[in-house]
């Protein structure tokens, strides 16, 4: 049974924010078929920050691709974390998050020292899937001391700050602790992902 087929459109201005737009192509359930539909709007935006460091360069100067997945699942544990679904919470519930794709699109690279704000989101639960994507920007030197903002969550209408350098996906899947296969994610996540605070 195929759910749906999930396209991403975005204007360069949306890309630029932060700001994507999820139109399903077709759904194809019991002979049923939707074009066009709309997807449910993505939750609140959370804004995690991370300061590079000498290590996480190439021979180029660049932040190593590879690093940029760590950024974006730090920023996904502590946007869960921020949304009461700690790790230590989430095992209550005899489950467990685990990332099941990564899709990421570079397009500047991040440099040392460069103060990065990673804004992410929960898109859709679907099952035992879980959709987020996340949007990497670079601040402006740091005033002061230099250190990161403190984490938190984004006003509705607050955009995210600098210059874009990454977008990305990941898809989560909900793994039981003890069968070790998908079960389906839990609904008292749904109001913690998804309600506006």
């Amino acid at each position: 049974m195929r759910l749906a087929r999930v396209k991403r459109h975005a204007t360069m201005a949306e890309k630029m924010r932060g700001v994507t737009r999820y139109m399903v192509d077709t759904v194809d359930e019991q002979a049923h078929t939707i074009t066009g539909a709309q997807v449910p709007q993505p939750g609140p935006h959370f804004a995690a920050h991370f300061k590079v460091r000498q290590y996480e360069m190439d021979a180029f100067g660049h932040v190593n691709n590879a690093v940029y997945l760590h950024y974006l699942e730090q920023a996904a544990t502590e946007h869960a974390a921020a949304a009461g679904w700690s790790g230590e919470h989430v095992r209550t519930l005899g489950g467990t998050w685990v990332a099941r794709r990564h899709e990421i699109e570079y397009l500047r690279p991040a440099l040392g020292n460069d103060l990065l704000q990673v804004v992410t989101w929960a898109v859709e639960f679907r099952g035992a899937r879980a959709f987020r994507d996340y949007a990497i920007h670079r601040l402006a030197p740091a005033s002061g001391d230099g250190r990161a903002p403190a984490d938190r969550f984004l006003a509705p209408d607050e955009l995210p700050a600098g210059e874009p350098l990454v977008t990305a996906r990941t898809i989560w899947v909900w793994l039981d602790l003890v069968t070790g296969r998908p079960r389906r994610i839990p609904p008292e996540m749904h109001a913690a992902f998804f309600d506006i605070r």
